[in-house]
């Protein structure tokens, strides 16, 4: 499948606020009587993203539906899954996994500059704080070898950063990626944001408005 930025959105939004969900269940009887199998149990495979911010979720919706021409089924509590091994899968081969387990894949180390924005606009508009008053982005994470592997994307862009850590806080060790006034324009021009707030609070560090 081709990589494209709309896929590389999705692989990003996995590893932010999403995850890998695999389940074994139990074939109902009517289920068999209508499609009979020697297996009693079924495997269940999804992808799941959760955003309170409606901007974000109509994107990755949109997003699943021209890369992967699937639906997406809107769950409780800001949930939306989309089914298949598949899909599953490649997501899986793209980077997704648990929190300290995601990572980018060579893949899209290895893509177009579309692709490679598209995927940290993705990852930031999940991840990133922007704070007006210190006039910088910051990105908390537990996995350290998926933030360095941020920070060389950025690099590729020439938006430097700052990885700081690892800290404690009640038992949990985490990093910092802060990217500071002197690297917010560039990120303005080249990444961005698409959640709205963040969006706007960027374009006030940087002096201009956002659009």
């Amino acid at each position: 499948m081709e990589l494209t930025p709309h896929l590389a959105r999705i692989a990003a939004h996995i590893c932010g606020d999403g995850y890998l969900a695999f389940c074994v269940g139990t074939r109902s009887q009517k289920e068999l009587r209508q499609h009979p199998r020697r297996k009693l149990n079924k495997e269940r495979y999804s992808i799941r993203y959760v955003n309170t911010e409606k901007v974000l979720s109509k994107s990755f919706c949109d997003d699943v539906k021209f890369a992967l021409s699937r639906k997406v089924v809107a769950r409780p509590k800001f949930e939306y899954e989309v089914s298949g091994k598949w899909v599953y899968l490649l997501l899986k081969s793209l980077g997704a996994g648990k929190s300290r387990d995601w990572f980018i894949s060579k893949r899209i180390l290895n893509s177009s500059a579309d692709v490679k924005s598209a995927w940290l606009q993705a990852f930031f508009d999940d991840e990133a704080t922007v704070s007006v008053k210190q006039k910088r982005i910051v990105v908390n994470s537990v996995n350290y070898d998926g933030i360095k592997q941020v920070q060389f994307l950025l690099k590729g862009f020439k938006i430097d950063s700052v990885l700081r850590g690892p800290y404690n806080y009640k038992g949990a060790t985490s990093f910092h990626l802060a990217l500071y006034r002197q690297s917010l324009k560039k990120f303005e021009e080249e990444i961005g944001f698409m959640h709205p707030e963040k969006k706007f609070k960027l374009a006030k560090i940087n002096g201009g408005t956002a659009i």
